[in-house]
């Protein structure tokens, strides 16, 4: 008898799982068993990420933004200004190749902003961004 207890509790659990699920359930005795999904809403949540400061880098990367920029985020260079922030990232093209935003230059951007998109460029094409700089990473990495 206690299997059979267990047995409909197992078989309650399992239907309430499938309601939690959003699953609608008909069940008609010695009929087959009908699914129904029906669509969640799903309410967006804005998480707020706080930002990295220079010290919490590796050290190989602060000394890349030392050399690059001073440990400026907001720091410009070039004849037309497109070396910008922190590691002085190429913008648009390398920045927005590398997952930055079309709309935020590197300059306007935080510090785990800039360092996830040189990540991306190390990923991608090594220390050679940085031509004089990248010996810090090459140092560190052998990349």
């Amino acid at each position: 008898n206690s299997l059979t207890v267990e047995g409909e509790m197992m078989h309650h659990r399992f239907i309430i799982g499938l309601v939690a699920l959003g699953l609608a359930i008909t069940l008609t005795p010695n009929a087959p068993i009908h699914l129904e999904i029906k669509p969640k809403e799903v309410v967006p949540k804005v998480v707020e990420i706080p930002d990295l400061s220079l010290d919490q880098l590796p050290v190989s990367w602060q000394k890349l933004a030392m050399c690059e920029s001073s440990g400026r985020l907001n720091a410009v260079s070039g004849k037309r200004k497109q070396f910008q922030g922190l590691f002085q990232i190429e913008y648009p093209r390398t920045w927005v190749a590398h997952g930055g935003s079309k709309t935020k230059p590197p300059k306007d951007s935080t510090l785990l902003e800039q360092f996830w998109v040189a990540l991306h460029i190390y990923a991608d094409r090594g220390y050679k961004p940085w031509p004089y700089c990248g010996k810090f990473l090459k140092e560190e990495y052998g990349r």
